[in-house]
């Protein structure tokens, strides 16, 4: 188990959207539990009722858990420690600025933990291979639907014809587009303001399986979200990813159990090359987070 002080967390959650994605809702089981010491039954369960009855807001147990001077715990394997002491070392031997140095112990030690949950045995309920699952199948779908939608050749209120299975085609007149336009914007609520070339690009990604059957679909993700607040303490010109950049990204992964020496990956150029893949693809790991919890939220 990992302890991380809360108001600590909420002092450092901007950096942590923009550079991993995160936010409080991947550690609602944790945030929740540590309201208990500081609230009774009664009221967390009228807490609850609000949150369910809210629409479109946040989830008001995360607001109250997020503002107790408290702690959160992750749930880690019997390494963390290790991981933990070895992250302070390596921001010591990194980063000169004792604020930034402080930041960075955090942070990085935060997510760690996080990783450590969502990469060990013990992840609860699978995590990272439901939200994967998940992705896997509806991204696909939601692809091909925004591009039907999105033809030129379609106008605005084109009649659509739905079918199930071996039964007839229904058409839906889709008069002054109504149907359209709700699919659409369900869609972009997952996707993003994405264009029809994009959309076509990305789907034919999905026209083999290779290199989506990886052993650790998750590292993609790690490497993405730490470079990106690596960026924070050591600067590049023209936003280059530089050899300093990925010693220190190296060091962290092989600290976190992420990468061991004799993998690919391990060589400074090669995770260089890669880094710069990621930052490349048309969808981001960090991007692909984001979207992914949208739709585990919304399934």
């Amino acid at each position: 188990m990992a302890l991380f002080n809360i108001q600590e967390l909420k002092s450092v959650l901007p950096i942590l959207e923009d550079c991993y994605g995160f936010d409080t809702t991947e550690i609602s089981t944790e945030l929740a539990e540590s309201l208990k010491p500081y609230i009774d039954d009664r009221a967390l369960d009228e807490i609850v009722l609000e949150q369910q009855a809210a629409e479109n807001k946040r989830l008001s147990i995360l607001d109250h858990a997020m503002n107790i001077d408290g702690d959160v715990e992750i749930s880690t394997s019997t390494d963390f420690d290790k991981q933990h002491e070895d992250i302070i070392s390596l921001c010591e031997r990194y980063i000169p600025d004792k604020d930034m140095q402080r930041k960075s112990k955090f942070i990085l030690s935060f997510m760690a933990a996080i990783f450590n949950r969502n990469t060990t045995k013990k992840a609860p309920d699978d995590i990272v291979i439901r939200y994967q699952e998940i992705w896997n199948k509806l991204h696909p779908d939601m692809l091909k639907l925004f591009i039907a939608l999105n033809k030129p050749k379609h106008k605005h209120d084109t009649p659509i014809k739905i079918c199930f299975n071996t039964d007839s085609p229904h058409t839906i007149t889709n008069s002054d587009g109504w149907l359209s336009n709700m699919l659409n914007g369900l869609i972009k609520l997952v996707l993003g303001d994405i264009s029809l070339d994009e959309a076509e690009r990305v789907l034919t990604t999905y026209s083999d399986d290779r290199g989506r059957k990886s052993s650790n679909p998750y590292l993609n993700y790690i490497i993405n979200g730490t470079y990106n607040y690596i960026t924070y303490f050591i600067k590049s010109d023209n936003d280059k990813v530089t050899v300093e950049q990925c010693r220190f990204l190296l060091e962290y992964l092989k600290v976190i159990g992420q990468v061991r020496d004799e993998d690919a990956i391990a060589k400074i150029n090669t995770l260089q090359s890669s880094v710069r893949s990621l930052l490349n693809s048309t969808l981001t790991p960090v991007d692909k987070h984001i979207r992914t919890h949208r739709l585990f939220r919304t399934h």
